[in-house]
């Protein structure tokens, strides 16, 4: 069944939930397509939730984002690598984006993204039927090469085009394989040739967090030279950290010579299938109180960045724009 994503959107807004950022509002309203279009449901957002093989059960999942506190989030379809899960059946691209969105179609702060396998010989058509059904962005987990080569800049200019984000994994990955020099942050740098791309490393690149913030440096450094002609850099600190690293990548973090407010997200990790809510409570309450004293002369508005704001300029929901933020960058 061909499936998109203004087919399963059909007026839902996710349950109520405790936020810092006050009630929800009214229905957000409807665009041309059924799309829905401008501010959406206040409150957290969680930037890093996978799928695994199983039956969307959209409902469930709201009822967890309002048990942790949240709005929505954004939910990755299941890996496009057989390795992931070799007892479960293949999935093609299509269904893959089919399932993702289905599991997404219980409110409209919940927002699918496309696990894609950037060396595919046909990725870049993945990447134009995936936008074509209502993808809002790309998960990238690149562990048999280098994330950015003369093969997958291809694809990446593609969703550059279509004006798509990007969240890559970003640090240690525990495949059991020999995998993780090929997730050392500095493997980023070569997509600066990718003007006007949005992307994210996730984990805060732990144990490389000096390095993930190194590069962050740069590439912002880039864009004040050239402005959009680079791409936009943000840093996803779902926990990789263990709990006894977490004070000091955050404090490295927010306490740097860089401006990162408007460009760290927080994500859980969690499954959608069997949502962890303690773990996510437990996150938030560990995050918060260091946010806020990293950021004393403004940690409301900070923490309004982190958890909201800056999630929803990454995918493409937000007024808040580059050149705003920015003031150096011509766009």
């Amino acid at each position: 069944m061909d499936i998109s994503r203004r087919t399963f959107i059909g007026g839902t807004v996710a349950a109520a939930a405790p936020s810092i950022f006050g009630a929800t509002g009214s229905e957000p309203k409807k665009g041309r397509l059924g799309k829905y279009v401008g501010t959406l449901v206040p409150g957290r957002y969680d930037a890093h939730i996978h799928v695994h093989p199983g039956e969307p059960d959209p409902d469930r999942l709201v009822k967890s984002f309002a048990e942790a506190g949240l709005a929505g989030g954004v939910v990755f379809s299941r890996s496009p690598y057989a390795r992931t899960f070799p007892d479960a059946k293949p999935q093609t691209p299509e269904e893959a984006v089919d399932n993702v969105i289905a599991w997404c179609s219980g409110s409209p702060s919940i927002y699918p993204f496309f696990y894609i396998d950037p060396a595919a010989p046909d990725a870049c058509e993945q990447v134009d039927m995936a936008v074509e059904k209502g993808i809002y962005g790309f998960k990238v987990i690149r562990s048999d090469g280098r994330p950015v080569d003369a093969v997958t800049i291809k694809a990446y200019r593609r969703m550059a085009h279509h004006n798509k984000p990007i969240t890559y994994h970003s640090g240690i990955l525990w495949d059991g394989r020999d995998s993780s020099d090929n997730f050392r942050p500095a493997n980023w740098e070569g997509l600066l040739a990718v003007p006007g791309l949005r992307f994210a490393l996730a984990h805060v690149s732990w144990p490389w967090c000096d390095e993930c913030i190194a590069v962050y440096g740069k590439m912002l450094n880039a864009m004040a030279h050239k402005g959009t002609e680079v791409p936009e850099m943000f840093i996803d600190t779902t926990p990789g950290t263990p709990r006894v690293y977490r004070r000091e990548a955050l404090q490295r973090l927010f306490c740097s010579d860089y401006q990162v407010k408007y460009n760290v997200m927080f994500g859980s990790d969690c499954s959608i299938e069997g949502y962890h809510v303690d773990w996510t409570k437990d996150w938030l309450s560990i995050d918060l109180p260091l946010i806020r004293e990293f950021n004393p002369d403004d940690a409301d508005d900070v923490i309004e960045h982190v958890y909201a704001k800056n999630f929803l300029r990454f995918i493409g929901k937000s007024e808040e724009k580059i050149d705003r933020i920015y003031p150096q960058v011509a766009v």
